[in-house]
């Protein structure tokens, strides 16, 4: 039994001598492999960190140039209804003052110059 247990003991030992650099490599590429697992998720979370900062940046600027769209369409439609009120308050003082409507011209004012009879002494 022993001279059993030390021919298995010397192949043991054989074998190990020669799976040893086998090992070493495998841990190299292994953690090689890690290495680059961890870079990848590394730049692919920088690339989705920056996707969502552009995100959240466009989103910003596109309610900045609506915003200021509206207010400016708000001052012009403010300016023109304060024009607006203006103006017809002037325009409808002065047709009441100064025009009399037309329902209330006499018969005479009515008629057109061709209805008008010619005046003595104007050339026909």
């Amino acid at each position: 039994m022993e001279e059993q247990y030390k021919i298995e003991k010397a192949q043991l030992t054989e074998l190990e001598l020669r799976f040893e650099p086998l090992e070493a490599e495998f841990k190299a590429i292994l953690e090689e492999r890690d290495l680059a697992y961890h870079a990848r998720l590394a730049a692919e979370r920088e690339v989705f960190r920056r996707q969502q900062a552009a995100l959240a940046l466009q989103a910003w600027w596109r309610s900045y140039r609506v915003r200021k769209t509206c207010q400016a369409i708000a001052k012009k439609r403010a300016k023109a209804a304060a024009k607006g009120k203006k103006k017809e308050k002037g325009k409808k003082g002065k047709k009441a003052k100064e025009q009399p409507a037309a329902e209330d011209k006499p018969a005479e004012e009515k008629t057109t110059e061709q209805e008008k009879p010619a005046e003595p002494g104007a050339a026909e």
